[in-house]
């Protein structure tokens, strides 16, 4: 979820490996965009020719939905193995920390490319937008279930229904990731996290 926990590959994969140019096309789109990037900047980015692209793809569409899709597989198995190291409740606040310490070191941050992904096609690419719907409600469904294993083992100490709790967990998130990118003072920040701490007790 964060780009200082998500490691960005560099360079050119030597062989076409599916999954290592989709990885790069991700970090394109996450840097630039759906809208701001056109074929060829993908091509540049993915490190392939035209002709080899479409041998493997229909179309920038269909890249774009593939990286949503491994997007999501890397940030679900970053929480999972934050999750084991440090417990539920930890990990949801380190995010965040994360995100912040991003922010306050190189003075601009990526954040979530779902959600930026999502406020960028909003009534305006129709297919795109409710495929980020889609992915926004397994999100939800992952968080739910994070939550509810937090409760159950203790770590979590709100009693609240897991899925609401989870739900108000990533609108706090969304809404920090959201200030830090228009430049909110991080003292504000800061107090916000005390209240995503509290949220968990």
């Amino acid at each position: 979820m964060t780009n200082k926990s998500m490691k960005n590959s560099i360079g050119r994969p030597k062989t076409f490996e599916k999954e290592d140019v989709i990885k790069l096309a991700m970090n394109h789109f996450w840097e630039h965009g759906y809208e701001g990037t056109n074929l060829d900047d993908l091509l540049v980015a993915m490190g392939i020719k035209k002709s080899s692209f479409y041998r493997t793809f229909k179309s920038k569409e269909e890249v774009f939905f593939l990286s949503l899709e491994l997007y999501k597989k890397e940030t679900f198995l970053l929480l999972e193995q934050l999750k084991s190291q440090i417990g539920v409740k930890e990990t949801l606040v380190y995010i965040i920390k994360c995100d912040i310490e991003e922010s306050k070191e190189l003075g601009r941050l990526k954040g979530c490319l779902l959600i930026d992904c999502g406020k960028e096609s909003y009534k305006k690419f129709g297919i795109i937008s409710n495929y980020i719907k889609k992915e926004m409600n397994s999100f939800v469904e992952f968080f739910t279930e994070f939550v509810e294993e937090g409760q159950k083992n203790g770590n979590i100490k709100n009693k609240l229904d897991s899925k609401l709790l989870a739900v108000r967990y990533l609108t706090l998130y969304t809404g920090i990731i959201s200030s830090l990118q228009a430049g909110i003072d991080f003292n504000v920040v800061d107090d916000l996290l005390i209240f995503v701490e509290e949220l968990m007790d």
